[in-house]
């Protein structure tokens, strides 16, 4: 079989005060069309539908149209769990009266999860959860980590492996090697407890991933990340962002990168001021510029906004550079103690250091100098 796997929607993102909700709609109409022309059936959304807990109007009706189309007009297949962004309670309304009509929503984790069969392949469904909903699940306190609550609960299962077995879940999977992360991701706990070791996710045939919004496998070929429907911040410049294409047959699981073309793309571009006004004019993206002045260029914003309208920030790099080196440098000699700020300015101005004689003198007028402040 094949099946659509996509993930981190986040319909109704808004970005420097504007709203991408027209691009993303657009975006869920190119995978409408892709899987008709391609005759795929089923298709898998890994979490964070919505951008906020609490959907605003538009994002709601975009996602109804959208699902309106796949179930009602092409009576396609849709499985959808929920992420970290969504609600629960509000995904989880009338998810039971739909199920007839070919839409899976999962809301919560199931204590005993039921297989989805689609065309002799078993999809089991496990949304976002923190480690407290297992705590109270299955009434066991000794589940503190996101890793401890995710391996604890899939001993809990049994798998029918006698078919091939689909895991579509949205956690923070990794493994012996860094993943990639984005800017427009957000952290789940502080300090890192909430990764799970990749390698829980071994036996299945295939695992659908929400949450990192760049597309990309950790450790295995069959576990993957679909990344963000499109690109969320200027860090994402250079993903390929779209859909995850799988087909499943006797000869195993082979997936592919399908890329979806946004009406708006995020660009980044950089130079010096007057280099940049002689670059192409772009009308069409959202642009970030990354000056390399050595000072700060009067109305820069202004001006560069009317060679590019949709310019959304400006950065100074070395200027960036220069400020970082100056707090470290500043911290640096806050650490010191005047007798070192002594010898390292003595080296400075002659070339050599102090003599003994001379370091000794400094010390004691340091010396009665806090004698001084004293009384």
């Amino acid at each position: 079989m094949k099946f659509i796997h996509l993930a981190d929607l986040h319909l109704g993102k808004i970005i420097y005060q504007r709203s991408l909700i027209e691009i993303q709609a657009d975006l869920l109409n190119q995978v409408i069309n892709y899987m008709n022309k391609n005759d795929i059936h089923t298709l898998v959304m890994a979490g964070d539908i919505y951008d906020r807990a609490i959907a605003s109007q538009e994002s709601i009706a975009v996602l109804n149209d959208f699902l309106d189309q796949m179930i009602n007009v092409y009576h396609h297949q849709v499985l959808m769990i929920t992420g970290n962004h969504d609600s629960s309670e509000r995904m989880n309304f009338g998810s039971s009266l739909l199920k007839s009509q070919g839409l899976y929503i999962a809301s919560y984790p199931q204590k005993q999860l039921q297989p989805i069969e689609i065309e002799d392949v078993n999809f089991y469904l496990v949304p976002f959860f923190k480690p407290s909903y297992m705590r109270y699940l299955y009434q066991n306190d000794d589940l503190k980590t996101y890793q401890d609550a995710f391996s604890y609960y899939l001993q809990q299962q049994y798998f029918d492996t006698s078919k091939p077995c689909v895991l579509v879940t949205h956690q923070f999977f990794a493994g012996n090697q860094d993943v990639i992360r984005s800017e427009s991701e957000v952290t789940l706990t502080v300090g890192g407890s909430e990764i799970i070791d990749v390698d829980l996710l071994e036996d299945f045939d295939y695992v659908a991933l929400g949450h990192l919004h760049a597309s990309q496998k950790v450790k295995y070929d069959h576990v993957r990340y679909a990344g963000s429907l499109m690109k969320y911040s200027f860090d994402e410049v250079n993903q390929t962002k779209g859909m995850v294409e799988v087909t499943i047959d006797e000869n195993g699981v082979l997936t592919q990168i399908i890329p979806l073309k946004p009406q708006k793309d995020f660009v980044k571009l950089k130079g010096r001021f007057e280099d940049v006004m002689h670059y192409e004019d772009n009308q069409q993206d959202f642009i970030s510029i990354e000056l390399l002045d050595k000072q700060i260029v009067g109305h820069a914003f202004e001006r560069l906004k009317e060679k590019f309208p949709d310019l959304l920030q400006i950065t100074y790099a070395l200027l960036d550079n220069l400020s970082t080196h100056q707090k470290t440098a500043a911290t640096e000699i806050e650490k010191q103690t005047p007798v070192e700020l002594f010898i390292e300015f003595y080296e400075k101005m002659k070339g050599e250091k102090p003599i003994l004689e001379e370091i000794d003198i400094v010390e004691k007028l340091l010396k009665e100098d806090d004698e001084h402040d004293a009384t």
